[in-house]
């Protein structure tokens, strides 16, 4: 019984698809094509299925085409479309009408065999009769904002097609022929509708913002005699990275920038192509102008030596130095660290500003990646500081009201140091605080773990707002060295002893009168250094440097030329440098130099008569 109650039903329900398949089959059919020319051109269902290059007696392509056109609007659209060669001709026929016969001199106009012609002619016009009524040329548009797209509209019933957009605020429409333009105004999503009979069609579309608006102009400020290249490129590179205005989270790169040394009180204007970049938004390529000022400055001696190394052990996070930066009072700052806890920290030296003014000073950097090797990482920040110092060399930060500039981030395993030795000089504003702080090792992503790698972190992350660190607890620390700078002198006369100099031999005193600082690590050392030969013969004279304290090595300025030596084992001795003296003459050799963090002092400079 049941599988006879079962039967009737499949059956019936058979019946009714077989009649909505026919119902589909009528109503895709009762559209049938839509043809029409535009010149020489067919269009068929508002596709260039053909154009007409040569005329046929009297009669124009013009005439051809729309003659074609109506051949095409009155053939059962539904049938086989063919090439049939008649003669020398090749006819195209559509549900077995001829609606174009090919003749060879339209073939040699088209620079193929009417055989050719007529094949592709008939592929086009066949692909044009499969479309659905209404069917865009695109499935969706992604478009930035302030563009506009022209969307062709294809199918039996485009010609006649209406259109609308479901957010005219995001992206309006336009109807135009052949299809519809779109114009993408404010980033958002919409969706635009084709309507015409009963036939809809509709595409998404995402407009979204460019990744900036170019181009852009900016000014840096440098100092030097002369600001070199490498300091240009920096800022200039700082200034592309930091201080574009874009979108949130945009990336910038650029071409390689052509910059030259610069002279005091001159200006260049660098010209970088960029290109910006976002997940979120169009590629932006352009041009920033970046104008270079080097500005001379009186280039003062600093004031005081600010020393972060107590604990020179890290063991954990906390504030390590606070101090205040003051108008036209310039400072050396030295740090040195080392992380002495099991678990990795990130090392920070940084300035802010948490006022309602902005505020301007100067820096000349030296910086160096994390060592395991204190000496080696002292050497490298040391080596970067001296070139810069002898020139007057720096960059001028502006620090908009609430904000901080990085002047180190690093990250330090366990076992590494972290060493730095700057010149900061307060050009304007308020007193700004310089503040040494163990973070914990949160993970740093973008222009911030960027900024890890880079002796000029500012140029990665530009100036900040201030955040909870920056108004961590903090106590101004007691390690601020009045007057870091000595001034000696020592000669060598041939035929006597050597002469010597020791170098962190006598601590300068702290301005609290309670500390002094051993080794004097970062005090700046001009030295003159006489040798003379009251001799009757030529006698070649040697500066030489001793690690007489134990490793070390050592950064010197020596008439003007900058020389460093080698890591150094206790006692090993380096020369700097040798000079002739011929009978009675004698030499005077300008030395500048500083203990360099990590190295074991005193050392000695020695000035003798080469064996």
């Amino acid at each position: 019984m049941a599988g006879n109650l079962r039967g009737p039903c499949m059956r019936n329900q058979t019946l009714r698809y077989f009649l909505v398949a026919v119902l589909l089959a009528m109503y895709v059919h009762a559209f049938g094509a839509e043809a029409h020319s535009e010149g020489s051109v067919v269009l068929l269902n508002n596709v260039p299925v053909l154009k007409i290059k040569t005329s046929t007696g009297s009669v124009a392509q013009d005439a051809l085409a729309s003659a074609v056109a109506k051949r095409l609007r009155a053939v059962d659209d539904q049938g086989e479309v063919s090439s049939v060669q008649v003669g020398s001709t090749e006819e195209i026929r559509v549900a077995g009408s001829t609606v174009i016969t090919v003749s060879q001199a339209e073939g040699a106009a088209h620079g193929v065999a009417a055989k050719r012609l007529a094949d592709l002619w008939s592929s086009a016009i066949r692909d044009a009769l499969l479309l659905p009524p209404l069917k865009f040329s695109i499935d969706s548009l992604r478009a930035a904002s302030g563009t506009t797209s022209s969307i062709k509209l294809v199918g039996s019933l485009a010609f006649g097609a209406d259109f609308s957009s479901s957010n005219e605020a995001i992206a309006s429409v336009i109807k135009v022929d052949g299809g519809v333009t779109v114009t993408c105004k404010e980033a958002g999503d919409a969706v635009i509708q084709a309507r015409s009979g009963n036939a809809t069609r509709a595409i998404a579309v995402f407009v979204r913002p460019l990744a900036a608006a170019l181009p852009q102009s900016f000014a840096v400020t440098v100092t030097g005699h002369p600001a070199s290249a490498e300091l240009i490129q920096g800022a200039v590179e700082g200034c592309l990275k930091s201080r574009v205005v874009c979108v949130p989270g945009a990336t910038c790169s650029f071409a390689k920038l052509d910059v030259k040394p610069l002279d005091p009180s001159k200006s260049e204007v660098v010209s970088a192509f960029v290109r910006l970049h976002s997940a979120d938004a169009f590629d932006a390529v352009g041009n920033v102008l970046v104008t270079v000022h080097n500005t001379p400055t009186d280039y003062k001696q600093e004031s005081a030596l600010w020393y972060s190394n107590a604990p020179e052990s890290v063991t954990q996070v906390g504030s390590l130095f606070a101090s205040f930066l003051k108008p036209q009072t310039p400072i050396r700052l030295l740090y040195h660290h080392v992380n002495a806890s099991s678990q990795p920290i990130i090392l920070r030296v940084e300035a802010v500003n948490d006022s309602e003014q902005s505020a301007k000073f100067l820096v000349t950097p030296g910086d160096t990646k994390p060592d395991k090797n204190p000496v080696r990482a002292g050497m490298t920040s040391g080596s970067q500081f001296l070139r810069l110092w002898q020139h007057g060399s720096g960059e001028v930060i502006e620090m908009p009201p609430h904000t901080n500039a990085t002047l180190s981030i690093r990250r330090l395993i366990p076992n590494e140091t972290s060493s730095g030795l700057c010149r900061l000089e307060q050009l304007s504003g308020p007193d700004i605080l310089v503040r040494v702080d163990a973070l914990p090792a949160f993970e740093l992503s973008g222009a911030w773990y960027e900024a890890t790698f880079s002796s000029t972190p500012w140029h990665e992350v530009g100036c900040r707002p201030i955040n909870e660190y920056d108004r961590a607890m903090y106590e101004p620390s007691s390690h601020v060295y009045p007057n870091p700078n000595k001034i000696e002198s020592f000669e060598y006369s041939v035929g006597n002893r050597a002469g010597t100099l020791l170098i962190g031999q006598q601590p300068i005193a702290g301005q609290d009168h309670t500390t002094n600082l051993d080794g004097n690590f970062g005090v700046m050392y001009t030295v003159t250094a006489t040798a003379k030969n009251p001799s009757a013969s030529s006698v070649t004279v040697e500066l030489v440097f001793e690690a007489s304290a134990g490793y070390m090595g050592g950064l010197f300025l020596i008439d003007g030329a900058f020389v460093q030596t080698h890591l150094m084992n206790p006692k090993e001795q380096s020369r700097l440098c040798k000079v002739r003296l011929e009978p009675g003459a004698s030499k005077q050799l300008q030395i500048v130099t500083f203990p360099v963090s990590g190295g074991s002092y005193p050392a000695t400079l020695i000035l003798r008569a080469v064996e």
